[in-house]
C-alpha cells in the first residue's frame, strides 16, 4: 500500500508529507479500493448481526453468523466489484467507488428494511413481477430504525469531500493488470468454494451457493453480496421462464388429455357443497403414527377418534421433493408435482396454475391461508398470492405468546387461529400449516402427553411420538373450539402430512432403535389423508394416490364441478378414477398401472411437471388443452 502515503498530483514530497500518513480526503486510488473494500465488509457484517437482534434494530454479533460460513469467499465478492474500479482512471476511479459503495449500502440497507417486514430480502424479480414487493401492501417507510442510518454515514462524508476538495484525485492511472487479476482471483475463489462446499460437499457443516428454506441462512451462507449476485445468476438461469416449443405443448397437452378420467358422477360430488373447507397441512406427519400405542397410549387420540366419521384415505403417498414443506404446498393446492432442481417457490414463484383458491373463489367462497412464520421463509407468501388466496396471514398477525422448537407453538397458533376464523365471512376456504413437530422433535417436558421408557424416550422415535401427540392434542383442542364458535356444524376439515418426519430424515437412527412394535422401523412414505366432517359416516378409502391427488378430490366433494380442473390437474379425483397407482419422488411407482401405457405416462410425470414449471404453461393455457 505505498501509495496511501502518496500525493494525487505528480508533485515532490515535502519532508513532512513522508514522514506521516495522509489523511483519508488525500488517499490515492489504491487506498481508496482498501477503505471501499473494508468498509462494505464491515457494513456486510452490520446487516448479519442485526437480523436477530430485537425487532432487528441493534447488534448481536453472536448472531452474526447462522453457522459456518466461507468467510473467504464472502470478502471475494466484496474485492471482485472493487476490483472494477482499478480499470479507471483519474476522478472516474472515485465516481465508481462511491457509487460502488453507495450501491450496497442503499441495498443493505433496503435489506435490512424489507427483513422487518417480510423476513426476506430484496429480489431483482421484483423488477419483472412487482406485485410480489410488497403483497400485504405494508408502509415500509415506518419500518426504518436509526441502525439503518450507519449504512449510509460514510458516504455522505465521502460526498461532501468529493465537492470541497475538487483538486484532489486528478493524476491517477489505470492498473488493468491488478485489477483482472483481482477480479480473476476473488472469481476462482468462490467457484472454489462453491465446488469443494456444494458439488463434492467435503464441509458437511457448510452451504454456500444453495437457497435454503429461511433466508436468512441463505445470506449469511453467500454474504449480502453474493445473496443477490446469486439471486440475479438465477432470475437468468434456472428461474427464467423458458419459451415454449411445439413439441413440449404437444407433449403436455398428450399427457393431460391421457391422465384424465372419463368417469360418470358418483355419491361424493358434492357430499359436502356448501360448507366451510379448513385444510390443516400438518407438520412431518406420518400415516403409521395413527391408530398406533405406545406402552399403551394412543398417539394420535384426536385424530383416531375423527376417523370414525372421516373419509379416511389410507394409501396416501408423499409428492414432495427439495421444496420440502412449501411443496406441501403446491402439490396440494394446485395438483402438480414439484420441479426436479431447487424449489418451485424460490424458482417459480409468480407462475399461474388453476388452484383450490381460485376454483373455491369461482363458487363464492372467501379464501385464506397462513403460516405461523415470517412471509419470506420458503417465499411462501408471494407463492399463496399467485395461487389466488385472497388473504394471507403470515406471523405478523398472530401474538407469539408462546414458542416451541422452531417458532409460535401450536397451540397458541390454532388458539387465535380460531378467534380469527369466528369473525371471517362464510363460507370460506382455510388453509394454514403447523410447525411444532417439526425436527428434531423438540417438545418441553410440561407438554409431553406420552409416559415412555427412560431408555425409548432418548431415542429420536420416542421424540417424534411426543410432538406429534402434542400437535395431535392441538387438533382437538382446535376442533373443541370451532364446536363452541358455532362452526364445526358448517365445516369440513380436511388433515393430512406435509412430508414425511423421522423417516424422512432419521431413517439411520430409527434403523438403531429397539422399540415396541417393527412396524414402526421401515419407511413407507405414506402420510394421513383424512376429511373429517361431524356426524358423517367414517369410510376407508383404499385408493392408491398422494399429494398431488388432494386438489381434485377436496374440490369434487366440496362441489366444484370436475369439468373445471381435469384437464389441468396432474393428480387425480381419488374419489372417482380407475388408476390405482401414484409414483414417489425417487420414480418408484406405487401400486400398479393397468398397462404398460399407463406405466410410461407414470414415468413421464416429472419430465411433464418441469415442462409446465418452467415455461409457466398455464399462463398461457389455461384451459389445460
Amino acid at each position: 500500500m505505498p501509495e496511501l502515503f502518496e500525493t494525487e498530483v505528480n508533485q515532490p514530497l515535502s519532508f513532512r508529507n513522508k514522514i506521516r500518513i495522509r489523511p483519508l480526503h488525500s488517499w490515492n486510488w489504491d487506498g481508496l479500493f482498501f477503505y471501499t473494500a473494508i468498509i462494505i465488509w464491515v457494513k456486510s457484517l452490520l446487516l448479519l448481526a442485526a437480523l436477530h437482534s430485537p425487532d432487528s434494530a441493534g447488534i448481536r454479533p453472536s448472531t452474526t453468523f447462522y453457522g459456518n460460513a466461507p468467510i473467504g469467499s464472502h470478502l471475494m465478492f466484496i474485492v471482485f466489484f472493487a476490483a472494477i474500479g482499478l480499470l479507471f482512471k483519474n476522478r472516474m476511479r472515485w465516481w465508481y467507488y462511491l457509487g460502488y459503495n453507495l450501491a450496497v449500502s442503499l441495498m443493505l440497507f433496503w435489506d435490512l428494511v424489507y427483513y422487518r417486514a417480510y423476513g426476506a430480502f430484496l429480489s431483482i424479480r421484483f423488477l419483472l413481477h412487482p406485485t410480489g414487493f410488497n403483497p400485504l401492501e405494508l408502509n415500509l417507510w415506518t419500518y426504518i430504525r436509526p441502525i439503518d442510518l450507519l449504512f449510509l454515514a460514510d458516504f455522505l462524508v465521502l460526498l461532501y469531500l468529493s465537492f470541497r476538495k475538487k483538486k484532489l484525485y486528478r493524476s491517477v492511472h489505470r492498473k488493468p493488470i491488478l485489477g483482472l487479476a483481482l477480479m480473476i482471483l476473488a472469481s476462482a475463489y468462490v467457484g472454489y468454494d462453491h465446488y469443494r462446499i456444494d458439488v463434492k460437499n467435503t464441509k458437511e457443516d457448510m452451504i454456500f451457493l444453495r437457497m435454503c428454506w429461511v433466508p436468512y441462512q441463505s445470506i449469511s451462507n453467500m454474504s449480502p453480496i453474493g445473496y443477490h449476485f446469486y439471486d440475479a445468476i438465477r432470475l437468468f438461469g434456472e428461474a427464467k421462464e423458458y419459451k415454449l416449443t411445439q413439441e413440449d405443448e404437444k407433449k403436455i397437452q398428450t399427457w393431460l388429455k391421457q391422465n384424465q378420467d372419463d368417469l360418470p358422477d358418483n355419491k361424493y360430488k358434492g357430499m359436502y357443497k356448501g360448507k366451510n373447507l379448513i385444510m390443516i397441512q400438518v407438520e412431518s406427519l406420518e400415516d403409521f403414527v395413527l391408530n398406533q400405542t405406545v406402552n399403551g397410549q394412543e398417539i394420535t387420540p384426536n385424530m383416531n377418534r375423527l376417523l370414525r366419521n372421516s373419509l379416511n384415505f389410507t394409501n396416501y403417498y408423499e409428492h414432495v421433493n427439495n421444496g420440502t414443506s412449501s411443496d406441501g404446498d403446491l402439490t396440494t393446492i394446485t395438483s402438480t408435482f414439484p420441479v426436479r432442481k431447487g424449489t418451485n417457490f424460490y424458482r417459480f414463484p409468480t407462475n399461474t396454475y388453476l388452484s383450490l383458491p381460485k376454483l373455491f373463489e369461482g363458487i363464492g367462497y372467501h379464501t385464506y391461508s397462513s403460516h405461523p412464520e415470517r412471509a419470506g421463509n420458503w417465499n411462501w407468501m408471494e407463492a399463496h398470492r399467485n395461487f389466488g388466496f385472497q388473504t394471507s396471514w403470515d406471523l405478523r398477525e398472530f401474538n407469539v405468546d408462546e414458542t416451541i422448537g422452531l417458532g409460535l407453538s401450536d397451540g397458541s397458533y390454532m388458539r387465535q387461529m380460531n378467534q380469527k376464523l369466528a369473525n371471517v365471512p362464510q363460507p370460506f376456504l382455510m388453509h394454514f400449516v403447523t410447525l411444532t413437530s417439526h425436527a428434531a422433535f423438540g417438545i418441553p417436558e410440561k407438554e409431553k402427553g406420552l409416559k415412555l421408557d427412560k431408555e425409548f424416550e432418548e431415542t429420536i422415535l420416542g421424540a417424534y411420538f411426543q410432538a406429534v401427540n402434542y400437535t395431535d392434542r392441538q387438533i382437538g383442542l382446535f376442533l373443541e373450539r370451532l364446536e363452541q364458535d358455532g362452526l364445526l356444524d358448517k365445516t369440513v376439515i380436511a388433515i393430512y402430512g406435509d412430508h414425511g418426519g423421522v423417516h424422512k430424515f432419521y431413517q439411520s437412527k430409527v434403523n438403531k432403535i429397539k422399540m415396541e412394535k417393527e412396524e414402526w422401523r421401515p419407511n413407507t412414505h405414506k402420510l394421513p389423508f383424512l376429511v373429517y366432517s361431524k356426524g358423517s359416516q367414517g369410510e376407508t378409502i383404499p385408493t392408491i394416490g398422494g399429494q398431488a391427488d388432494t386438489m381434485p378430490t377436496l374440490a369434487y366433494l366440496l362441489g366444484v364441478d370436475d369439468k373445471e380442473f381435469k384437464s389441468t390437474i396432474m393428480g387425480k379425483n381419488l374419489l372417482k378414477t380407475t388408476k390405482n397407482y401414484t409414483i414417489l419422488n425417487n420414480g418408484t411407482i406405487i401400486g400398479t398401472p393397468s398397462s404398460e401405457e399407463e406405466k410410461i405416462h407414470a414415468k413421464q410425470t416429472f419430465e411433464i411437471a418441469d415442462l409446465i414449471h418452467e415455461t409457466n404453461y398455464f399462463k398461457y393455457h389455461p384451459e389445460g388443452f
